[in-house]
């Protein structure tokens, strides 16, 4: 599949062809042609209106997964990062289970942009999303949150927990996302956990510590409870 405009154009094209079948098996059933000729139209008409539905569920779900997928590094969007950020928090409040939501910032990205080229710049966030999707869970949600910072909602995690997982994360990023020699791209990122806050003070209090983890070189992670 190529633009969304070609996309667009074949999904209204098999959605008439199914409007026509539609009206051609009505036809049919109330004509006056024999019962073997009505059957073989009908069985002709309905594998047609198999096909165009079975074309147009694979354009929506085409057009569904770009909606909510960073183009760049594969990962998911902001716009989805914070669908899913507010029914996670809902979810911790309404059961009581634990959520942590890690921010991600890539150390000194300009310098590498400045010295490599944007080109470079955009493999080196694309294995880094990557990589975070490798070395989490199923049920975690990363997502690019915008530049070369990115975001990862950890339902149902600890702090001890979510520390391994990202230590993780880091380690083989600073090994295998390079343009000359390993550590050319490191990583800060903070874990907080989820407190009942709204939204905004949620995300403020992460992007806070996330500034404290930047200014701190010697910790490439900071933990902040609620």
């Amino acid at each position: 599949m190529k633009g969304f405009r070609e996309i667009e154009c074949k999904a209204r094209m098999h959605l008439v062809f199914l409007l026509f079948t539609g009206l051609f098996i009505t036809l049919v059933l109330f004509s006056d042609i024999g019962q073997n000729a009505k059957r073989l139209w009908t069985v002709g008409l309905t594998v047609i209106s198999i096909f165009c539905l079975f074309q147009i569920n694979r354009y929506v779900s085409y057009l569904f997964k770009n909606l909510i997928v960073d183009e760049l590094t594969k990962v998911y969007n902001y716009r989805f990062f914070i669908t899913r950020l507010e029914e996670e928090m809902d979810r911790a409040n309404r059961y009581n289970r634990p959520m942590i939501l890690a921010f991600i910032d890539c150390d000194n990205f300009k310098s590498f942009n400045d010295k490599y080229g944007h080109l470079e710049g955009n493999i080196a966030l694309e294995k880094v999303g990557s990589i975070l999707k490798q070395n989490t869970r199923v049920s975690d949600i990363v997502a690019r949150f915008g530049g070369d910072e990115f975001a990862v909602i950890l339902p149902e995690t600890d702090l001890l927990c979510a520390r391994a997982v990202m230590d993780r994360a880091a380690e083989v990023i600073e090994k295998t996302v390079y343009k000359t020699q390993p550590g050319e791209v490191t990583m800060s990122i903070s874990l907080i956990i989820y407190g009942g806050e709204d939204m905004n003070d949620f995300l403020e209090r992460a992007d806070a510590v996330l500034y404290r983890t930047k200014r701190n070189k010697k910790r490439k992670i900071i933990e902040q409870r609620a």
